[in-house]
């Protein structure tokens, strides 16, 4: 793995060096028979490494981006630019959430259906084969209330006892069982939660969770402080509790090694990794307990947390991000890091969902519109030109409903920020971007060998 971080910095000092120009949007690809139409409610949005899936009208659940394991869940391997309905779903999603390359819905039967990625039994399916379409997770022991996803394991909390059962990967003691052995494909009780779980967030081989009784706790790995509990360490296979939130976290968010919350007072507090400035603090210091996130321009409304970036709206519907920024994940129009927050340029104010994945970041909107900015080699970002990197919005291309066949921007005549499909992007071939993406992904999976 050294070898693809070696690479991953290479390529990104080369991205460093190049200077960003305008670019002609390239012909729209012609939709597809399964795309989103414009106009219908976004409900739902998640991303994964290098997908995002939303929710249209509380109903049908379209996905994008990289399909290399099957994490669209449109029965093929082949990733699209185009928001295509999953294939399979027993019913109607209630939830649905990605955290690497697998997703997971929460069913309004109180069951739970996953696809994607299975080499640590994440899809709870009883063996390690990936899928391309929903699967049933077996062994359920009731109705699920509560579902998480992190990079290789799941959880649910159920609703008659309230007890808490997690599969898939368990290297660093991410299930909670007590134990560390490299994983399940059986759902295995966590212990030693004080009470059951009311909000979760998942890193890639951490879970923590907002308890009822107002307390928030963490398991797995903690070799970036990623606990917050004030230790560095291989990993806990046991809850721990977090030391130093004042109060219950109205919202609690992880990206891949840290996390945040957002305290009722509104002040907002992370956790775990900083190397690019995810903390927000203005330092590139591991935090391994909450530390405030500074220089916020207001009172956050709702955050995020990405691959090793954060975000936050806030309550004039402006929004800001900080951290890792070398494919334009912040959205600020450039591919510099920042350790404090820096507003989205161009954003359109108000969104009403917000969401990050590993290299992009989106927004979604009462109107219907969604809009994306940052790496979007494998079409992540959803908008069906040729565009490779994105450092300011753009639209998620949606089909008009009255003219299902001519593919056309959910924005226009809507969305004054994102109207145009020109934008910045980095002046090299697609291809180029693409390998560096692929290698950027690999990082950020570092430790998964």
């Amino acid at each position: 793995m050294k070898r693809y971080l070696a690479w991953a910095g290479l390529l990104a000092a080369l991205l460093a060096s190049i200077s960003f120009a305008p670019a002609q949007a390239a012909p729209a690809v012609p939709a597809a028979p399964a795309v989103a139409a414009a106009g219908a409610q976004v409900t739902a949005l998640t991303a994964g490494a290098a997908h995002t899936c939303a929710l249209f009208d509380g109903k049908t659940l379209r996905c994008w981006g990289d399909n290399q394991y099957g994490e669209l869940g449109i029965g093929t391997n082949a990733p699209t630019p185009q928001p295509s309905e999953v294939q399979g779903l027993a019913g109607t999603p209630t939830a649905t959430l990605s955290r690497a390359v697998h997703n997971c819905s929460l069913l309004t039967t109180g069951t739970v259906q996953c696809w994607g990625m299975n080499k640590y039994g994440q899809l709870g399916d009883g063996n390690l084969v990936n899928t391309k379409n929903p699967i049933q997770v077996k062994g359920l022991r009731g109705t699920v209330r509560l579902l998480a996803v992190g990079g290789d394991h799941t959880c649910v909390v159920y609703q008659q006892d309230d007890s808490t059962w997690c599969w898939g990967q368990n290297k660093y003691g991410e299930l909670g069982d007590g134990t560390l052995t490299t994983g399940s494909l059986q759902a295995v009780q966590v212990k030693g939660l004080p009470s059951p779980p009311e909000r979760f967030a998942t890193g890639v081989w951490t879970t923590c969770a907002i308890l009822k009784d107002g307390s928030t706790w963490c398991w797995g790995h903690n070799e970036e402080g990623e606990l917050g509990n004030g230790t560095k360490s291989l990993g806990s296979p046991k809850p721990v509790q977090v030391k130093g939130l004042a109060s219950t976290p109205t919202e609690l968010v992880a990206g891949n090694f840290h996390t945040c919350a957002l305290e009722q007072d509104g002040s907002m507090w992370c956790w775990g990794e900083n190397k690019y400035g995810q903390i927000g603090d203005g330092s590139v210091k591991i935090a391994t307990k909450p530390t405030q996130v500074t220089g916020l321009p207001g009172t956050p409304a709702h955050i995020i947390a990405g691959g090793y970036h954060t975000c936050a709206t806030f309550s004039d519907g402006g929004m800001s991000c900080w951290g890792q920024n070398n494919f334009g994940q912040l959205g600020d129009g450039t591919n510099a890091n920042s350790r404090k927050p820096v507003p989205v340029k161009g954003f359109r104010p108000g969104p009403t969902l917000i969401t990050a994945g590993g290299l992009h970041t989106c927004a979604a909107y009462s109107d219907g519109a969604i809009d994306c900015w940052g790496l979007n080699a494998v079409g992540q970002l959803g908008n069906t030109t040729a565009r490779p990197v994105a450092t300011t919005p753009v639209p998620v291309t949606l089909v008009a409903k009255a003219a299902a066949a001519a593919p056309a921007a959910a924005t226009t005549g809507k969305h004054k920020s994102s109207g145009s499909t020109t934008g910045e992007v980095v002046g090299i071939g697609l291809a180029a971007l693409a390998v560096a993406g692929f290698v950027a992904f690999l990082a950020t999976r570092r430790r998964r060998a």
